[in-house]
């Protein structure tokens, strides 16, 4: 058996933010921790089966962005939707909202081309500079499963097998396309890049995402491909034997996939090794993770936000205490 390899605690949200609940938690490409919390005294209530609280139709949040010892605070005002993820973008935040039903018109009609001034379509993704202005709010798409920013200003969401997205047609009309798989945005204007306008790739879902400094790589379900892409789109797709695998460090031909099972009542996170191969992606060896002090996770990983040669976790229902898994050298 492989020795256990211990994640490095990366951050946590400072104590003062104890008493407030966090609806959304991550890491950015700085490798700063960023969250949105709010007073849950504004009529916050549980969800069954779910660790968290929902928020009441309109409430006030704080988008804290902490740099080691340095805390930048953002005052957001009168939010209207339940907000699920979030990033940093310049010097202030991008918010997103997993879920985003239509409203205005019957279930029955999703199968054919609705007028788009029937179609209510909430902006399920927002841009918040630094002063807490809006700078931008657009419509997303409903099954957001990740939302991430890279370097270059650019909004990376990836969707789970139950997405879809309203697209407009030339004539004034709109139509449900499924299956999203992964959008590009620039800031909210224009429409998006989808990695799905691409053939012969199936994007049911976006298992594992990693946004580096030039390049994106995904892992899409079925069939969970290597799939490389800049600036330019889609670069390369390379097969790939590691099924299963919910996030991604990589490093030159190196690859870290994360796989997490559970036996016994016990969570189980391991890291499954892989190098880029003569075309292909070749599993090398596995290595159980444990948490900096040496004991088995309590939960699912969660967060599983890939930048890189890094990998960032949380444990499920922890979203404060971040751990961090990098690629050797």
């Amino acid at each position: 058996m492989p020795a256990d390899r211990r994640l490095a605690l990366h951050a946590t949200l400072p104590d003062r933010y104890a008493p407030f609940e966090v609806l959304a938690s991550t890491i950015d490409h700085l490798g700063r921790l960023v969250a949105l919390v709010a007073d849950p005294a504004q009529g916050f209530v549980s969800i069954p089966h779910l660790p968290g609280l929902r928020p009441p139709p309109r409430y006030d949040a704080i988008a804290v962005i902490c740099d080691e010892t340095e805390i930048h605070e953002i005052a957001l005002n009168d939010l209207g939707l339940w907000f699920t993820d979030i990033d940093t973008l310049g010097d202030g935040v991008v918010l997103a909202a997993a879920r985003c039903l239509p409203s205005g018109i019957p279930y029955e009609r999703y199968l054919e081309p609705v007028p788009r001034d029937e179609l209510l379509l909430a902006a399920n993704v927002r841009v918040i500079d630094g002063d807490g202005w809006t700078r931008a709010a657009f419509y997303a798409g409903d099954g957001i499963e990740q939302l991430m920013t890279d370097p270059r200003g650019n909004i990376w969401t990836s969707y789970f097998d139950e997405s879809n997205y309203w697209a407009a047609n030339p004539d004034g009309t709109c139509s449900k396309r499924s299956m999203l798989g992964l959008a590009r945005w620039d800031k909210g204007e224009g429409p998006p890049w989808l990695a799905s306008d691409t053939p012969g790739i199936a994007w049911c879902d976006c298992y594992a995402l990693n946004v580096g400094r030039e390049t994106v790589h995904a892992c899409p379900y079925t069939d969970f491909p290597l799939v490389e892409i800049d600036a330019n789109g889609i670069r390369a797709v390379t097969p790939n034997p590691v099924t299963r695998c919910s996030g991604l460090a990589i490093s030159g031909p190196q690859l870290a996939f994360l796989d997490q099972h559970r036996v016994d009542g016990e969570y189980h996170w391991e890291i499954r090794g892989a190098r880029k191969e003569g075309g292909a992606v070749v599993e090398t060896g596995r290595q159980p993770l444990v948490l900096p002090e040496g004991r088995q996770p309590a939960g699912w990983a969660r967060g599983k936000i890939g930048r890189d040669w890094t990998l960032w976790l949380h444990e499920d229902g922890d979203p404060r205490r971040w751990y961090r898994y990098e690629i050797d050298d």
